[in-house]
């Protein structure tokens, strides 16, 4: 797996990315970074790091132009597409699809969502899913079988999982401050997926994330 950072696509952030050991990043976006989206681009390809992924504004799924010029910097970096917004539920997946991603792009688990959602509503549509453990961890009691089952059985599916500590209420925390049982989640996200893991906590604590997951796989 390919252990991957997050900031916003600015100068300072991706050249602090690089300085924590990060040589790809997902991009966490503002409205502003979409306003001149081949700028955005070019100066992204002029930093020391590349875009793995680009995660969507959390717009309204009945707003297509965010959700389109999102896509459209992702298809210029050559990057996936991370669909997912606090106003979106796996119900508006139709909708969203409407949109005619160019990118190749996949639907973030939202939190409470459970397995057999994640299927019935997107896996079993032929749908990738962007695996974000905070999120699984908060819906299905048995967070690492379900975890391990998810990879195991729709593998070809998930392309980026977003690696994080939590609660049952709470996600984004700094590893270490949540319930989520961490080294055996990178255990299982080590042996059974060879995609991109994106450390999804606060920009200064993702070295820490990064030394601790590197430790454990050692």
């Amino acid at each position: 797996m390919n252990i991957v950072g997050k900031c916003p696509p600015t100068t300072a952030k991706l050249d602090a990315a690089a300085d924590r050991g990060f040589d790809s990043v997902e991009l966490h976006l503002r409205p502003s970074d979409l306003d001149d989206v081949g700028a955005t681009a070019a100066m992204v390809k002029q930093s020391p790091v590349s875009a793995a992924s680009v995660h969507t504004l959390h717009a309204r799924p009945d707003d297509p132009e965010p959700f389109r010029r999102s896509d459209a910097l992702a298809e210029r970096l050559d990057a996936y597409l991370v669909v997912h917004s606090q106003y979106a539920q796996h119900t508006h997946t139709a909708l969203l699809d409407s949109y005619d991603f160019a990118a190749p792009c996949g639907y973030e688990n939202n939190p409470g969502a459970s397995q057999f959602s994640l299927a019935n509503l997107l896996l079993d549509r032929g749908h990738d899913l962007v695996l974000d453990t905070a999120h699984l961890f908060m819906s299905e009691p048995a967070y690492l079988e379900s975890l391990s089952d998810l990879l195991k059985s729709y593998g070809d599916q998930i392309q980026v999982v977003h690696f994080t500590d939590g609660t049952l209420l709470n996600d984004g925390l700094p590893f270490g401050d949540g319930e989520i049982p961490l080294e055996r989640t990178a255990e299982i996200l080590a042996s059974e997926f060879d995609g991109n893991v994106v450390l999804e906590v606060m920009p200064d604590d993702q070295a820490d994330a990064r030394q601790r997951v590197l430790e454990w796989l050692n």
